[in-house]
């Protein structure tokens, strides 16, 4: 599945011209093919966020007969035409796509990479890098730390072969490791590096351990620094945004209820911690990946905010006719 991804991103960029771009509009086809999914599991969530009263009164009324309450709750489920299941099948299919695109673009930046180090080392000059708005390498990680070329005697360990790759062999590699050692590469990649710093070796910044060029003023900090760490904020701030989109408006009494059912069920899901543990998640894989990735997530967030917005409007307006609707039978 990895390599299917890498393929129609690949053609998707033959015919776009930027990996970035490319990997928005790849995004944005993912988030069409979901939506289905995502309206269903809307649809199923609204569904049982209105029987919640009624599923509160059967714990109260069987809370000693278990089996008699499970059997009560299946016959509701039934008859309000309810899937308690529905809502979990988009994350479902999300989670494995989530992976497989972490894999593609991994592959694809170590395929970027090693043939970038490649031609430099064949022509002696750096070639026109895949930029993507303030990124200036998107198989980099995008980061005012990052440098824009893989650092000065990197051993590649990040490099991993592929079997169906015919870029990521063993002689490729190895050949790589070598240039990144030599005087030429340095004499390059210095091109690139701030004039006025210092290099500061294995510095734990956000879990990466590296060797970083560190900017000493704010001009080198813009200019050579790889990003602005702007995508792992924006990552973070849409998965919060994301997860309060999905959870929905709610009355008072929905509220308590659910705060009551918090307190008597011990849902580590519902908890405050796993609450922000998915946005901070979201800020620390986007740091550590590289920005084609990152891409990926935020874009995904973002498309995911604009369609749950419109599915709640729609479903909003319908909830709304078939409120006004009863209230005109019930004036006849």
């Amino acid at each position: 599945m990895t390599a299917f991804f890498v393929n129609l991103l690949t053609w998707i960029n033959g015919v776009v011209g930027n990996y970035g771009w490319s990997i928005v509009l790849f995004t944005l086809l993912i988030r069409i093919v979901l939506l289905p999914l995502d309206i269903k599991s809307k649809k199923s969530m609204r569904a049982m966020s209105k029987i919640q009263p009624k599923l509160q009164a059967l714990q109260k009324k069987y809370a000693n007969d278990k089996e008699k309450l499970n059997q009560k709750t299946m016959e509701l489920y039934r008859k309000e035409h309810v899937s308690p299941t529905a809502g979990c099948l988009p994350m479902l299919i999300s989670l494995p796509i989530l992976w497989i695109m972490f894999s593609a673009m991994r592959t694809l930046g170590n395929e970027y990479t090693i043939k970038m180090l490649l031609d430099m080392k064949n022509t002696g000059s750096i070639p026109a890098l895949q930029s993507w708005l303030w990124i200036k390498n998107v198989f980099q990680p995008d980061s005012f730390a990052a440098t824009i070329l893989p650092a000065v005697g990197s051993d590649l360990r990040m490099i991993t072969a592929v079997k169906s790759s015919a870029v990521l062999t063993a002689e490729n590699i190895e050949a790589v490791k070598l240039y990144l050692q030599s005087a030429e590469y340095s004499k390059l990649a210095a091109q690139l590096a701030p004039a006025s710093a210092f290099n500061v070796q294995q510095i734990h910044f956000l879990f990466i351990n590296s060797t970083l060029t560190i900017p000493n003023s704010i001009a080198n900090l813009f200019k050579y620094g790889n990003g602005l760490f702007i995508l792992p904020i924006l990552a973070g701030a849409s998965q919060f945004l994301m997860t309060k989109l999905m959870n929905g408006k709610q009355t008072e009494e929905q509220k308590a209820l659910q705060a009551e059912q918090q307190a008597n069920q011990s849902n580590p899901m519902n908890s405050p911690v796993m609450k922000w543990f998915f946005p901070i998640f979201s800020v620390w894989i986007c740091a550590t990946s590289n920005a084609a990735f990152s891409i990926y997530w935020m874009a995904a967030n973002v498309i995911q905010i604009v369609q749950q917005m419109a599915v709640n409007w729609y479903f909003d307006r319908q909830d709304a006719k078939a409120a006004e609707q009863a209230a005109q039978n019930s004036d006849i």
